[in-house]
């Protein structure tokens, strides 16, 4: 790697059409603002700093390789999914981008397309939800833009991320916000057990009467932060007769943990004040192992 080839590189990611989001630019820059310059001045290059700029390059090029190129570019995802072990982990591209600015409404959006080389059924689903949401709220917006006139303001903005990629598990995470007049952030989390070959909710995980179990789980430790902390508040069942406490539902927002504990996500608003955001509750591994589907018993 040299001077000429860091600025190619540069000039490259500048220039080309294909759109690159905007976190990848970003760490692409700073990887390639971390190399060594080098001047014009005679140097004596001692071996531990050939090796460190070595380091930096191989790092510089792997993150093209796997994470730049496969995000921007179908082909060479593909290509990449026919390699032993890569190709047998989920492929997640962001296959749509909109982009929308008129003063005053805003709209930042990235839809991704999932590609599970072994459950191909299993993503097709996942996929197919993922556009029926994200185009639902995306007419949405632009029809609330023409009702305006070009009045008022709004904003929304999806974006995703891969919580979990395994030979047994997949998980997806697609936030969607929302401002306008107030605002909302909504998180939809999409699994695919890849052991199973299926694409899974948290009903099937979790029958109602486990759900009610977890839901008191919940509650306590609700109550256990509130009186731990008088900035923390809670809709709790009974007290905001409005609102009410959110139970669990068949299609619930969940993820595992990397040790494996269940983490549930509720909707801002769902269960507390919009400032709470969007609350997160623990129940670990060994609560949850005896309320969960026999069928999914190995995931605890």
């Amino acid at each position: 790697m040299n001077q000429t080839f860091d600025n190619e590189m540069r000039n490259a990611l500048r220039e080309d059409p294909i759109p690159v989001p905007e976190a990848v630019h970003q760490r692409t820059e700073e990887l390639l603002a971390s190399l060594p310059e080098r001047t014009a001045e005679k140097t004596v290059i001692r071996f531990p700093k050939t090796m460190q700029r070595m380091a930096s390059a191989a790092a510089c090029f792997v993150f093209l390789m796997m994470v730049v190129l496969p995000n921007t570019s179908v082909a060479y995802a593909n290509a990449v999914a026919d390699i032993p072990v890569i190709g047998k982990l989920v492929q997640v591209l962001t296959i749509r981008n909109y982009d929308y600015f008129d003063g005053r409404h805003e709209l930042e959006a990235d839809i991704p397309n999932v590609s599970d080389p072994i459950n191909k059924e299993s993503s097709e689903l996942l996929n197919r939800d993922v556009n029926e949401l994200t185009e639902a709220v995306i007419a949405d917006f632009y029809a609330e833009v023409e009702r305006n006139g070009g009045e008022g303001y709004g904003a929304l903005h999806i974006s995703h991320e891969t919580l979990r990629s395994t030979e047994q598990w997949f998980t997806l995470r697609l936030t969607v916000s929302e401002s306008a007049a107030d605002s909302s952030a909504d998180v939809h989390i999409y699994h695919i057990d890849r052991a199973a070959g299926k694409y899974v909710s948290f009903g099937d995980l979790f029958d109602s009467d486990s759900r009610e179990v977890l839901e008191q789980m919940i509650l306590a430790d609700m109550q256990a932060q509130m009186a731990a902390d008088d900035t923390v508040s809670y809709w709790e069942e009974g007290v905001d007769e409005e609102a009410g406490f959110a139970a669990l539902t068949a299609d619930q927002s969940f993820y595992f943990a990397e040790n494996g504990d269940l983490v549930i996500v509720y909707d801002e608003f769902a269960v507390a004040p919009g400032y709470m955001g969007n609350p997160e509750f623990t129940i670990a591994a060994e609560d949850c192992a005896v309320l969960v589907d026999p069928a999914y018993a190995d995931l605890f």
